[in-house]
């Protein structure tokens, strides 16, 4: 009695459907995750909502990590909070400061002057004087939306790489 036998090697083949399913199941989390951080912002919804941060927010997969964020200039101060509500925020008597509606860069601390109370009021009084859209504030709270969204999912994502590799 001859026995014959053939040993064939599907390593590879093994290996390159691991990657892809891994892919598949990163670009899963990367959309839960953007949708998370969608809802996360507007469950706090700020003054001025056009849903322009909003539909920013994006993923990308990167190799075996998963990155969500917004590339919009003024994401980090919704994010982070300003003035007085950030994160290391100002600690003197000149907390305010003063604005002009559609002027991106007016509310941004490093292009302003800090004021009291009483002289950001004079000086939108002044600016209103002169037809513009002045506003005076001490900051905007932080709505940590990116944070938020991994931190309250972060048991759900493993799951669905689970889910997704075992399939």
């Amino acid at each position: 009695m001859k026995l014959e036998f053939e040993i064939k090697d599907y390593s590879d083949q093994a290996l390159n459907e691991f990657k892809e399913k891994l892919q598949m199941a990163l670009e899963e989390v990367g959309r839960q995750a953007e949708g998370n951080a969608k809802l996360e912002l507007n469950a706090e919804p700020t003054k001025i909502d056009t849903g322009e941060l909003r539909n920013s927010i994006t993923h990308k997969v990167e190799g075996n990590s998963v990155k969500i964020g917004t590339n919009l200039f003024y994401a980090p101060y919704v994010h982070e909070g300003t003035g007085i509500y950030a994160k290391n925020g100002t600690k003197t008597g000149k907390t305010w400061w003063v604005f002009v509606k559609g002027n991106k860069y007016s509310s941004i601390k490093a292009h302003g002057k800090r004021y009291s109370k009483h002289q950001a009021f004079q000086v939108m009084q002044y600016l209103k004087s002169k037809g513009l859209d002045a506003w005076m504030t001490q900051g905007q709270k932080p709505n940590r939306f990116l944070v938020n969204a991994i931190e309250k999912h972060k048991d759900e994502y493993p799951k669905i790489i689970t889910t997704i590799l075992k399939n």
